[in-house]
C-alpha cells in the first residue's frame, strides 16, 4: 500500500514538473511574430495605406508599432496593443492584418529620405521583437516645367512641336490638346533639367477654343502642367464629287477578294461594305501599329516625295460618293494623291525604319516608314513593293512602285504623314519653308538651350 502511494506522489511529482517545464518553456518561448508588409511603396507623395499581417501562434501579439525615422527625429504614425485573454493568452490576438496609413500632411515629415519602422511584440516573457525596415522617399514637390519654344503656331489638320525643359525627377511628360495626348521625347539629359520635343498634329475635325497645355510626372506620382502661347488657324477643307461607275466598280473589286465580300450583294454594297467597314478596321489597326516608335529622331533635313507629280486630291477633302446619280456616301481623304508617269520609282521621303509593308485594305500594296518620336509617312496604291519590314531606309531610296491597288481608281501615290496616330497635312512637311520656320528652330533651340 505504501509503495503504491509512494509511486503515485512520484507519478504527481513528474507530472506537475512536466507542466510547470511547459509552462516556463511557453512563457519564456522564444520565437519572434511573423511580420509582412503589403503594397509598400518607394515614392509618397500623397496619403497611402500599407498593409502589415503578423502572426504569433504561441504567446500571441502583445503591441504593433510604425515609426518614421530621419535621423535622430522619430515620428509616431501607428500604434496599437492587444489585450491578454485566458490561460496562456490562449483567447488573445494571434494573428492580424492591419492597414497603417502614411499620410505626409498630416504626419508633418520632412521631404527626402525616411526609414519607415514596423515593430512586433508577443507575449511572452523574453518580449520577442520582430522589426520591419524599409527606405522610401518622401516627395511632394511636383517636377518643374518650363516651355523653351515661343512662337507656336498651328494650322487646324497641322502639325508641328513643341519644346520644354523638366527637372530631373520627371519620369513621363508630353502635351495634352483637349483629351489627346502627344508624349514627349528626351533630347538632351543634363543635371539641372531634361530638354524634351513633343510633335503635335492638330485633327482636322478639331473645334475651337481648345485646351492645350504640358504636364510632367516624377517618380512619386506628382504631376504638374504649363501652359504656352499658341495660335491655331482655321482652315477650310475642299469638298470633292466622287462619281463611283460601273467600270470603276469591276476594276478595283477584284482586288479585295482576300476581303469578307459577299458575291449574293451587289457591286455597290460591297464596295460600300469596303469604303466603311474596311476604312474603319484600316485606322483601327493603324492606331495600334503606330503606337511604337523610335524614340530617337531618325530624319533629318528637307522631306522629299514623288518627282514631277501632279496633286490630284488634298488632304482632309471632304469627299461625297455618287452612284447613278444618288449620295451613297461620305468621307475624307487623309493624304495626298500624287500621279505621274504609270509605275513611278517611290523615292522614302525621309530617314527611316520600315514598320509596314504589305497589303493595307484600302490602301492597296502600302509601306510606312517610322521617322521618330511619333512621326510616320505612308505610301499607298502602290503595284510594287521593294523594302521589308525592319528595313533602315535613306531619304530617297526607292522603297515602291506607284500603281493603282486598293480604291485606286488610275495609277497614283497616296501619300500621308501621321503624327502620333493622327492624320495630318503632308504639304506642310514638303514645304521647306514651313519645315525650318516651324519644325527645324524649335529643334535647334533646344539643341542650343
Amino acid at each position: 500500500m505504501r509503495g503504491k502511494r509512494k509511486r503515485f506522489l512520484y507519478f504527481i511529482l513528474a507530472v506537475s514538473v512536466l507542466i510547470l517545464f511547459f509552462l516556463l518553456f511557453r512563457i519564456y518561448e522564444n520565437e519572434a511574430p511573423f511580420i509582412k508588409v503589403e503594397e509598400i511603396p518607394r515614392y509618397i507623395s500623397k496619403p497611402k495605406d500599407i498593409t502589415v499581417i503578423c502572426e504569433d501562434r504561441k504567446m500571441g501579439i502583445r503591441s504593433i508599432k510604425a515609426e518614421i525615422l530621419k535621423g535622430n527625429e522619430r515620428f509616431l504614425i501607428f500604434q496599437k496593443r492587444f489585450p491578454y485573454k485566458g490561460i496562456l493568452n490562449i483567447n488573445g490576438v494571434h494573428r492580424i492584418r492591419e492597414k497603417i496609413r502614411l499620410d505626409p500632411k498630416y504626419l508633418e515629415l520632412p521631404q527626402g529620405s525616411l526609414l519607415l519602422k514596423i515593430s512586433v511584440c508577443d507575449y511572452s516573457r523574453r518580449r520577442n521583437v520582430s522589426t520591419f525596415t524599409e527606405e522610401i522617399i518622401l516627395d511632394t514637390i511636383p517636377p518643374s516645367i518650363r516651355p523653351i519654344s515661343r512662337l507656336n503656331y498651328f494650322t487646324i489638320g497641322g502639325s508641328g512641336v513643341i519644346t520644354y525643359e523638366v527637372s530631373p525627377d520627371t519620369t513621363e511628360s508630353g502635351i495634352y490638346l483637349n483629351n489627346i495626348f502627344f508624349p514627349g521625347y528626351p533630347v538632351r539629359c543634363l543635371k539641372e533639367g531634361i530638354f524634351c520635343v513633343a510633335y503635335i498634329a492638330i485633327p482636322y475635325d478639331i473645334k475651337l477654343p481648345v485646351d492645350f497645355y504640358i504636364w510632367a510626372k516624377d517618380k512619386a506620382g506628382n504631376e504638374s502642367v504649363s501652359y504656352f502661347y499658341y495660335r491655331i488657324k482655321k482652315k477650310r477643307f475642299r469638298k470633292d464629287r466622287i462619281i463611283v461607275t460601273e467600270r470603276f466598280l469591276k476594276k478595283v473589286l477584284p482586288f479585295f477578294s482576300f476581303y469578307n465580300l459577299d458575291p449574293k450583294k451587289s457591286d455597290i454594297e460591297n464596295f460600300l461594305k469596303i469604303n466603311r467597314e474596311l476604312r474603319r478596321e484600316n485606322n483601327l489597326f493603324l492606331r495600334k501599329l503606330l503606337k511604337k516608335t523610335s524614340k530617337k529622331r531618325l530624319w533629318e533635313g528637307r522631306w522629299i516625295c514623288l518627282k514631277r507629280a501632279k496633286c490630284t486630291a488634298r488632304f482632309a477633302d471632304y469627299r461625297s460618293y455618287f452612284y447613278k446619280g444618288k449620295l451613297i456616301d461620305k468621307e475624307v481623304h487623309l493624304g495626298l494623291d500624287l500621279a505621274s508617269v504609270a509605275n513611278t520609282e517611290v523615292p522614302a521621303s525621309n530617314n527611316g525604319r520600315v514598320i509596314f509593308a504589305g497589303i493595307l485594305g484600302i490602301y492597296g500594296f502600302t509601306v510606312i516608314l517610322d521617322h521618330g518620336q511619333g512621326l510616320f509617312s505612308l505610301y499607298g496604291h502602290l503595284s510594287k513593293i521593294n523594302v521589308k519590314v525592319g528595313q533602315e531606309v535613306k531619304k530617297g531610296q526607292i522603297i515602291g512602285i506607284t500603281g493603282q491597288t486598293g480604291l485606286a481608281g488610275g495609277d497614283h501615290l497616296h501619300f500621308s504623314i501621321i503624327v502620333n496616330g493622327i492624320f495630318v497635312n503632308p504639304e506642310e512637311w514638303l514645304d521647306y519653308h514651313w519645315l525650318k520656320d516651324n519644325i527645324i528652330r524649335k529643334l535647334k533651340e533646344v539643341d542650343e538651350a
